[in-house]
């Protein structure tokens, strides 16, 4: 009988081992497949920054003006080309619908029992 309890007792532990091992295995895995992620990303970042940076240089208003004068021969245009600002239209005035239906409607008239005169019971009629 006591036999039989220590061959469970190790056949258990054994298992235990092997359980263990597997967890072990399978976050080592996933710990790896992060790092694999984290190099990818990291790369992309990279190439986006490159990308980004080459975009600023290609789209430099220096280098353009300068490839623009080489083979369009092309001036730089003059500030005195365009308009002044006291040339501009004024703008036009925004439309306003609650200030025109105020406008049409009457006048209130003048009455003693308005509720506006009605006391409250708050404030006291003097």
């Amino acid at each position: 009988m006591l036999r039989l309890l220590h061959c469970l007792i190790v056949m258990s532990l054994l298992a235990a081992a092997g359980y263990v091992y597997d967890i072990k295995y399978n976050a080592t895995r996933e710990a790896q497949q992060v790092q694999k992620l984290r190099n990818e990303i990291r790369a992309e970042k990279d190439r986006i920054a490159f990308a980004r940076a080459e975009w600023a240089k290609l789209s430099s208003p220096d280098r353009i003006q300068d490839l623009a004068a080489r083979y369009l021969k092309m001036k730089p245009v003059e500030a005195k080309r365009f308009g002044s600002i006291s040339a501009l239209p004024e703008r036009p005035k925004q439309p306003d619908p609650i200030g025109d239906i105020l406008q049409t409607l009457p006048e209130p008239q003048a009455n003693a029992n308005t509720p506006d005169e009605i006391p409250t019971g708050s404030v006291e009629r003097q």
